[in-house]
């Protein structure tokens, strides 16, 4: 029985772990995203005996043969649109319609039979809502910062000068767009006083009470288990809102060593990966100077090459060996 890995091209961090299971010369599938468009798909349903096989790339996959499923970043991808002279766009609107509902019960069928398998992660959950995990962490006793969601310029005001200084950030993700040629991020996160709002009304934004730093953590869950790095970002005015504002790999670096968690913050956090229904993630937080633990956020998909190396952790050579087993 193998592993089944479901991922994209550019996943570096997938990439090592299948170079460990090539190493050892085991037997795995790795699929992309880029590959799992419109697959060839055969289902045979007779009685209890159930086979599903997928062809891709001029293979096919015997989903019986599959032990263990890893939903890293990629999807599986059914579609097809219809267009033609001979009928009208009426005509041809609910035909693609039709279409698009039935390839959509074909994936979840799939999705459902590799979902009855030992599975890490579900493609539902890539992009979890970031304002239930804060919701969820606080629950279960992990402090979270101060958190605003509002587009009321009043309220907003009022917000941040009781919490004194705030930062302002993507209610979920982080976008770009390109303008005459240059490239505009929008969302990122930026510190923000009660001047800066000058308007009633805006959309809906998010506000945080800025939490003053001793030094960052991400830490990458991996079934229960947790490899946790420090990073002290608070250095470089660059990186001293987000570690991401420096290279981690580049000449500038933040210092990031190992770390260990306390036990009652390991505990906490694993409450919570199993309430989100989370096998792996990557999780931010940040230590105050007075030593208090705040969790920012949790990436289904993030990386986690750059903390397996840093700290010399072999995160990929440890994740190989659970589908090796």
């Amino acid at each position: 029985m193998k592993p089944l890995i479901i991922s994209e091209e550019t996943d570096k961090s997938c990439d090592l772990v299948c170079s460990w299971l090539q190493k050892w010369r085991h037997p795995y599938v790795r699929e992309n995203s880029e590959n799992f468009l419109n697959p060839e798909v055969v289902v045979r349903e007779f009685d209890e005996d159930t086979s599903v096989l997928i062809k891709t790339r001029g293979r096919f996959v015997e989903l019986n043969d599959i032990q263990t499923v890893w939903f890293r970043r990629g999807y599986l991808y059914i579609r097809l649109s219809y267009y033609g002279d001979e009928i009208s766009e009426e005509v041809s609107k609910e035909l693609n319609k039709h279409i698009e509902n039935e390839s959509s019960t074909l994936t979840n069928y799939i999705y459902a039979i590799l979902s009855s398998k030992t599975k890490i992660n579900h493609p539902d959950r890539y992009n979890y809502n970031k304002l239930n995990a804060l919701h969820e962490a606080a629950r279960l006793g992990l402090r979270i910062p101060k958190t605003l969601v509002s587009g009321d310029g009043n309220v907003i005001q009022d917000f941040i000068r009781d919490s004194g200084t705030c930062i302002t950030k993507s209610i979920q993700d982080i976008s770009s767009i390109t303008v005459d040629g240059v490239n505009y991020s929008i969302g990122k996160i930026t510190q923000v006083k009660a001047a800066d709002i000058t308007g009633i009304n805006y959309w809906y934004s998010l506000f945080q009470e800025e939490i003053p730093k001793r030094y960052e953590l991400r830490v990458f869950y991996w079934l229960g288990k947790m490899y946790a790095m420090a990073i002290f970002s608070q250095m470089d005015p660059k990186s001293r809102l987000d570690f991401r504002g420096v290279d981690v790999n580049g000449l500038h670096a933040n210092r990031m060593v190992p770390y260990t968690l306390p036990k009652n913050i390991r505990l906490k956090i694993n409450r919570l990966m199993k309430k989100l229904k989370l096998e792996s993630g990557s999780i931010d937080m940040i230590v105050t100077p007075t030593n208090e633990y705040v969790f920012l956020e949790v990436n289904p998909v993030g990386q986690f090459n750059f903390v397996s190396e840093l700290c010399n952790y072999y995160i990929e050579k440890n994740i190989a060996e659970f589908f090796a087993r």
